[in-house]
């Protein structure tokens, strides 16, 4: 056998495994199982048994000889890469190839078309019908580029040639082999003759015939049917397309398919081929997606996968240059297209219900959530948690107005890793985005980019390093209460405002505000509960409950913890002589006085009446603790203008030191209002004329 030395001769698609299927046939009918295993011994050929007899797979031109030469040798059979061409319509009767010759309608018919017939089985050949007449033909047959001839294929095709007149119930054409490539001419001339009508001695042949067209009709159809089953009761939208791509490469007899698609703008890409290497798919693949399909070579069959819903993409039948396709080819991948347009139209739509199913499910999840919390600050935990089960986003902030001190505080952050506080402001700027929604309230979205947006917008967008975001405003009819920011830091087409999306941020938004309404009385109910409403001051309750938790703190990281008692001396004359009204502003004087002389991380407390105490949190004792006993007692003991009245009074402190003077919270209270009680001893010892008694 002589072979070819280029790879693509070793590896490419050149032959039907229609060849080898038949060839195998023969090999199993003269020996059986034992006869075929040694054939494939014998020829070496890296493929299964199965593939080898997948009428949609191709073999190359080394694999096609070897096998001949075996199974000449196996069956000892001297015509046997001949006889192995007649058997052909034998086995094939009813195959989709079989069913594409007869609807040519006669065997001329078939031969003059021989240059396009012949490429159902190989590639490696062209052939062309030089004169033809009823009963006769002549066949000039040249080997293609890159591959020699070879004895084998001549007899092979020999056999071959004479089987159209049996696809119509004709008797087997005699066919003259009159020149031969193989031994040294220029071209392979084969004269075909065959009886060109029936007769009644053929009529039982015609019927046969007859009966293999309608069996080739059945499988065709139930091809197609079988398609439609895997269409209603797809499961794996990959395994589908595939078994479409399969049957569309049995259909229509080519080396190469390719099956490329997406199931939106932008989705991954779906590629399943055969006779690709994986690499070459793909790249296959975007050419003919962004090529028009007039554009492509004649010897490509190319179709778009397209129905009212979407285009998805193309199906590709591919031959080497220098062949073409039979219109009911085209007619027929057609039907294939279009089911794969059916199955990706199911898929899709079996997606969307499940994203709609599961956005609506995260709704009712945020409601139930949104229902359960408490104070704005949970309700904006919350609302960041949960956010991402209902957007497609990276990144989610939650905004809360704080009208005391007139800012925007960003009270909870999900980046994908749990939900987050992370202390920032935003001030409102003249004639921002922030000062016109808090004039004018406005629930409609706000969008933002790098490069396009309100330049306070940007800078949100930069500072969590996003590509885009989508900004809703949380607002009554005449009040702001938050701002939901959503960014994406990649693929920003999944923010683009589709009706879809903005409807679930609207949703969110609306269930949002309505958590926060409900966030704020809690957040005064809550205030009210803890802190003292006269100074504002945390009241007792709060205090002990920092003060265990600093306790608590201290303890686990081995640091001291401040504590001092105030009581005032010299305010009951005040209160009696000026009435309960002065009274209480000079209270509340003395909380802004003392709060002025702490940090936001301290903790001032009114404990009833005129008791005060400060809790400084992992501060030296010693010189410092001194030196802040000294800043309260001159704090209070500047006077107060109060009313209109410039009022003086005077001040008790007891210090306290955890852990030298308590192990807990009530013994350093303790340590504290005893150590109060010593000043306030001292203080009616060296001033007499100021009250005694608390």
């Amino acid at each position: 056998m002589e072979t070819v030395g280029s790879s693509d001769a070793a590896t490419g698609n050149h032959y039907s495994c229609s060849l080898s299927s038949v060839l195998l046939a023969r090999v199993h009918a003269f020996g059986g199982e034992d006869a075929v295993a040694e054939v494939l011994r014998r020829a070496a050929v890296p493929r299964t048994l199965e593939y080898l007899t997948d009428l949609s797979n191709w073999i190359s031109y080394d694999e096609a000889e070897a096998l001949w030469s075996a199974g000449a040798h196996v069956t000892h059979h001297p015509q046997f890469a001949r006889a192995v061409g007649e058997d052909a319509v034998k086995r094939l009767s009813a195959s989709p190839v079989a069913a594409l010759l007869r609807s040519l309608g006669s065997p001329e018919n078939v031969y003059r078309q021989i240059a396009l017939t012949s490429r159902k089985f190989s590639v490696v050949t062209t052939l062309e019908a030089v004169a033809i007449e009823p009963g006769h033909v002549v066949i000039q047959a040249v080997a293609s580029p890159g591959f020699p001839p070879s004895a084998h294929r001549c007899a092979w095709s020999s056999g071959l040639l004479s089987q159209p007149p049996v696809l119509f119930g004709l008797p087997a054409a005699t066919v003259s082999h009159e020149q031969c490539q193989a031994f040294g001419a220029d071209r392979c001339v084969y004269s075909i003759t065959w009886e060109a009508a029936a007769t009644d001695a053929h009529a039982d042949v015609a019927t046969a015939a007859l009966r293999q067209q309608l069996e080739a009709m059945r499988e065709r159809l139930h091809s197609m049917f079988a398609t439609a089953s895997d269409l209603i009761g797809a499961d794996d939208l990959t395994d589908v397309l595939a078994r479409i791509t399969d049957r569309a490469a049995v259909e229509i007899r080519a080396p190469r398919y390719l099956l490329a698609v997406r199931t939106a703008p932008g989705e991954q890409l779906h590629c399943h081929h055969k006779g690709f290497a994986d690499a070459e798919a793909h790249e296959m693949a975007e050419r003919i997606l962004s090529e028009h399909p007039a554009a492509v070579p004649d010897s490509w069959l190319v179709v778009p996968v397209r129905s009212k819903r979407c285009d998805y993409g193309r199906l590709l039948a591919m031959y080497e240059p220098g062949s073409q396709f039979f219109p009911q080819e085209r007619e027929l991948f057609e039907v294939y297209a279009q089911y794969a347009a059916s199955a990706l139209d199911s898929a899709t739509a079996l997606v969307e219900a499940k994203q709609r199913y599961a956005q609506s499910s995260a709704l009712l999840d945020l409601a139930r959530a949104l229902a359960a919390a408490g104070t704005s600050d949970e309700v904006a935990r919350r609302l960041a948690e949960a956010v991402p089960a209902v957007v497609d986003c990276d990144r989610v902030a939650v905004y809360l107005w704080k009208p005391g001190e007139r800012r925007l505080h960003r009270s909870a952050v999900n980046d994908g890793d749990g939900v987050v506080a992370e202390p920032w402001s935003i001030l409102p700027s003249p004639g921002g985005p922030v000062e016109t929604l808090l004039a004018h309230p406005d629930p409609e979205p706000i969008f933002a980019t790098r490069e396009s947006g309100h330049p306070a917008l940007r800078e949100i967008v930069v500072s969590v390093e996003a590509l885009s975001a989508i900004i809703m405003p949380l607002v009554t009819a005449d009040s702001l209460l938050g701002l939901l920011c959503v960014s994406v830091n990649a693929n920003p087409e999944r923010l683009e405002p589709t009706a879809d999306l903005l409807d679930r941020l609207s949703g969110v938004a609306a269930q949002a505000t309505s958590a926060l309404q409900n966030g704020r009385l809690v957040d005064q109910i809550t205030h009210q509960a803890l802190h003292d409403q006269l100074t504002g001051l945390a009241n007792r309750l709060q205090f002990t409950d920092a003060m265990r938790a600093a306790i608590a703190r201290a303890r686990k990281d081995r640091d001291l913890l401040q504590l001092f008692y105030i009581d005032l001396d010299g305010f009951k004359p005040v209160n009696d002589e000026h009435g309960h009204a002065v009274g209480d502003l000079l209270l509340a004087a003395v909380g802004e006085r003392l709060r002025a002389c702490t940090r936001d991380s301290d903790t001032v407390a009114r404990l009833g009446g005129d008791e005060f105490a400060i809790l400084i949190d992992a501060r030296g004792a010693g010189p410092e603790g001194d030196e802040l006993l000294a800043r309260f007692e001159a704090a209070l003991s500047q006077p107060f203008g109060v009313d209109g009245r410039e009022l003086s009074i005077g001040a008790s402190i007891g210090r306290a030191v955890f852990p030298l003077d308590g192990n807990d919270a009530e013994a350093l209270l303790r340590h504290a209002d005893a150590a109060m009680f010593e000043t306030k001893r001292a203080h009616h010892a060296a001033l007499p004329s100021l009250p005694r008694g608390r």
